[in-house]
């Protein structure tokens, strides 16, 4: 009886990506179904469409990222769905769920600077009076064998 249950909580849903979208790759078909807890959030739908959609566009070396906007019941399709819901709201096993939003290309994030390549920086701040120059003063004068910019506002 718990796998049946477990088995019974749960939806099998297809995504529909709206026409006027242009995919940078084609996704197949076997890729957009979905197996979710009835007890998902439709916006956690969301955010499981687009993280599938990320992981198919790195394998296949063309990295875009989808921010859904809308997210429908093809059998319904004039109501946008609520993303505080629950799916079990709106979907019957073996739906088709429809997503409209934007694609984007990803950029690689640039590799991280080696610890011996960063500039260390220093901020001075305090009150009025509360010592800043004198700080200061004292650095300049005791740290010849460095190298020291100051920018002062």
């Amino acid at each position: 009886p718990g796998a049946a249950a477990d088995l019974a909580a749960m939806l099998k849903l297809h995504v529909w990506f709206h026409p006027s979208m242009t995919l940078p790759v084609p996704i197949p078909e076997k890729e957009q179904v979905f197996t979710v807890s009835k007890d998902l959030k439709v916006y956690e739908l969301m955010e499981e469409t687009e993280d599938m959609f990320e992981r198919f566009t790195e394998s296949a070396g063309d990295l875009h990222e989808l921010q859904i906007s809308v997210l429908w019941n093809v059998n319904d399709h004039k109501k946008a769905l609520n993303p505080n819901e629950p799916v079990s709201m709106h979907f019957e096993d073996g739906d088709k769920f429809g997503v409209y939003g934007d694609i984007q290309p990803m950029k690689a994030m640039p590799k991280p600077k080696a610890e011996e390549e960063k500039i260390p920086v220093t901020i001075l701040t305090g009150f009025l009076g509360s010592g800043k120059t004198t700080l200061l003063n004292y650095i300049l004068q005791e740290q010849r064998e460095k190298k020291i910019a100051i920018i002062e506002n």
